[in-house]
């Protein structure tokens, strides 16, 4: 972020990415300052394709409107995720989290160490309620560690991750005054609809999979058009038709377009009559008063009258900039035309007001390991600062001793002039001034040395890809015994000595197997050409053997689940054991 009162959001949809920077008040007021939507042109089809979309078209999307990299909140779509609303046994708040992760084991279908959740408590949902009531989310690991690499590799840096209908909750809660009444939220997107009905403090969320592309694709089989070519006629032509005493449009392509979107919305409003049902009796919820639209698909002319006479409910359009100020410079039509793709991204900038009713975040485990060295950096950096205070304290103390001595060898001197019989006296005093000199030097180069592991220590750490480990790594000489080779250990046994370090020998594994996770062994010559730029490590990148001096590969080795690999890593300055070498 350029800031601190600014955050950047990415939106990623199905068929669409929308980000916004948006500057956040002292008082939480928020400012759009850039906005931008662009379309993936992906098939949904080939879905195994979407983070060769995601990247490029987030990179041009960042380059048009001149953002340069910082922190992201980002929003996955609903469609993408598991999500169940759960019954809670009446249990102490210190053991809610534990009830919690039970039935999130029971519930999500997936192993839960194959998946990332997060859970929000839910409010009563009527005065003195002692039920509690939870909304468990989930996903694959693969599926948003997948979504976070696509869009990191554009330059950013995700520091959370939100879900589509929560994000879009918050955003209403903070555009939208607030009745009692119970309201349906219907968010139509590419591949699916999220509802969410919003009732006092409570609220519930369901996903339908009919939305855009369903559309798109009854034109493809009707009309024998391509994907591409049947979504440009959806926007081109499309609009639902009303049916009854309407005339069709004299265009006969838009008058069949026309029909096939009101089938499909038909369908849409079958499922949301059943969800509607639902929510009265099993959740005991209120009859919805109102309904807003809200998503891409929602362009649609006339779907808002379709949505209002099939459920005999007032039906608005969604403004998720009611209570945010604009920017100037943006173009305005650009926005106000594509006003319907911004609610996730309001809803993503009030996480940091602390004014929002739901946060969820699913941490993907590049996201969880960063974490993790965040919160631990700041033991590393407290030892740092214990050792550095400590070879102070032993530096202070020698010249403490130092001073002492010169002090007495000047009274000494000055004594000697006329008590030279002293003379022997001053001599043994200025050797023992000489001998504890050469204590401090000695002192002063052994902690100098010392601080030169925690660097390797920490560029090992640093450089080392995901899927690879060390095992083990052992220190030897530099200087060569008799006939041995640099590098080799040294000769006399366990209990031999060496002066110094100059290489380490380095054994690891790495996961090469299609049972567990399947390593190129070409990360091994990335680990390497790593460690070259590392100013401590003396490697030759065009010589990578030098060092990587052997692995195994699944061909040579199919039943490890790991394979082996072995290095020689030279040191650019041997580290001395001795304080006295």
């Amino acid at each position: 972020m350029a800031s601190a009162n600014k955050v950047l959001t990415v939106d990623l949809g199905t068929s669409t990415i929308k980000f916004a920077e948006i500057a956040i008040g002292r008082n939480g007021a928020l400012t759009l300052l850039k906005f931008g939507v662009a379309e993936l042109g992906l098939d949904p089809n080939k879905e195994e394709d979407r983070a060769k979309f995601i990247t490029p078209t987030l990179s041009k999307l960042f380059k048009d409107h001149g953002v340069k990299g910082g922190d992201v909140m980002l929003s996955i779509s609903g469609q993408s995720v598991f999500m169940r609303f759960v019954k809670l046994p009446p249990v102490s708040a210190d053991q809610v989290e534990q009830v919690v992760r039970f039935e999130a084991q029971q519930n999500v279908p997936f192993p839960i160490d194959e998946v990332t959740w997060d859970y929000q408590m839910m409010p009563a949902r009527s005065a003195g309620s002692t039920e509690a009531e939870a909304v468990i989310v989930a996903i694959k690991k693969d599926v948003i560690e997948g979504e976070v690499d696509a869009v990191e590799r554009t330059g950013v840096q995700i520091k959370k991750v939100d879900v589509a209908p929560f994000a879009l909750l918050n955003a209403f809660r903070y555009s939208e005054l607030q009745t009692d009444e119970c309201t349906l939220i219907i968010d139509m997107g590419a591949r699916s609809t999220n509802l969410v009905f919003v009732e006092k403090n409570s609220f519930w969320i369901r996903n339908v999979p009919i939305a855009g592309n369903q559309i798109s694709q009854s034109i493809c089989n009707e009309m024998q058009e391509p994907f591409v070519s049947a979504e440009m006629l959806k926007k081109g032509k499309g609009f639902v038709s009303l049916g009854g005493v309407y005339a069709d449009p004299d265009d006969l392509d838009a008058a069949r377009i026309s029909k096939l979107i009101r089938s499909t919305m038909t369908r849409l409003h079958v499922d949301i009559n059943r969800s509607i049902a639902y929510y009265r009796t099993t959740l005991s919820g209120a009859p919805p008063k109102r309904v807003f639209l809200t998503g891409g698909s929602t362009q649609l002319p006339y779907l808002d009258l379709f949505i209002a006479d099939k459920l005999s409910l007032p039906v608005s359009y969604f403004n998720p900039l009611r209570n945010v100020s604009l920017n100037p410079s943006l173009n305005m039509a650009y926005v106000q035309q594509n006003s319907c793709y911004t609610a996730e991204l309001v809803g993503m900038a009030l996480r940091l007001t602390g004014s929002s009713p739901a946060e969820i975040n699913l941490e993907a485990p590049k996201l969880a390991t960063r974490a993790y060295k965040s919160r631990k950096l700041p033991y590393y950096v407290t030892a740092l600062v214990a050792w550095s205070v400590m070879l102070i304290c032993v530096c202070l103390y020698y010249l403490q001793q130092t001073t002492m001595a010169n002090d007495t060898a000047a009274k000494l001197s000055d004594s000697s002039r006329g008590l030279m019989s002293l003379a022997p006296k001053v001599a043994e005093l200025a050797k023992e001034q000489d001998a504890r000199k050469q204590v401090l030097e000695s002192v002063v180069r052994l902690g100098n040395q010392r601080n030169a592991w925690p660097e390797i220590i920490t560029a090992l750490n640093e450089k080392i890809p995901e899927g690879i480990w060390i095992t083990e790594m052992v220190p030897v000489p530099s200087a060569p015994a008799g006939n041995s080779r640099p590098g080799d250990a040294p000769r006399g046994g366990p209990d031999a000595q060496m002066n110094d370090v100059g290489m380490l020998v380095i054994s690891g594994l790495y996961h090469a197997n299609e049972k567990t996770q399947l390593i190129d062994p070409n990360k091994l010559h990335d680990f390497v050409l790593a460690l070259a730029d590392v100013p401590i490590f003396d490697i030759d990148k065009n010589n990578i053997n030098a060092t990587l001096s052997s692995y195994t590969t699944k061909d040579s080795d199919q039943d490890s689940f790991a394979q082996k690999f072995a290095m020689r890593v030279k040191l650019r300055a041997p580290i001395s054991l001795r304080p006295d070498k």
